[in-house]
């Protein structure tokens, strides 16, 4: 998972944003090419660009859609969003990128790496408690 962790922060340093490093990871699990894809992901980005559901949220969602996709990844989906309300109310007070921002766009770099990084190990929970090997996902 350490390394996991250093492609997370990686794409992070580069700009990429929550919902595209986390897709793209999940496509890197399971062999599979991820450029245009993850391109199409961007829309979630920063809420929608609006600061409405962050996007470590949505993307953590399409990532267990790809790492498990069918009726697993439902229910895992639901997991991370009741897991995820508690995270981020609980430290933020809210789930949006807005009031996980509160106001300061200098939280952006602050906070949402360790977001990200806490949504993908959560993602690697829900797919071990499924009996699924994260690192062994190649098609």
């Amino acid at each position: 998972m350490n390394q996991d962790i250093l492609l997370l922060r990686k794409a992070l340093r580069e700009g990429r944003c929550c919902s595209t490093t986390l897709v793209s990871l999940a496509m890197q699990k399971k062999g599979m090419d991820h450029g245009e894809a993850a391109e199409a992901v961007s829309v979630l980005c920063r809420g929608l660009h609006a600061g409405m559901t962050c996007g470590a949220l949505t993307g953590g969602a399409l990532a267990l859609g790809i790492l498990a996709p069918g009726a697993a990844a439902d229910e895992m989906a639901s997991d991370l969003a009741a897991w995820f309300k508690e995270f981020c109310g609980d430290s933020y007070g809210g789930t949006d990128c807005t009031a996980i921002l509160d106001g300061d766009p200098d939280n952006e770099m602050l906070r949402c790496p360790q977001i990200v990084e806490s949504v993908w190990i959560r993602i690697r929970e829900l797919l071990e408690d499924e009996g699924l090997d994260p690192d062994r996902m190649k098609e």
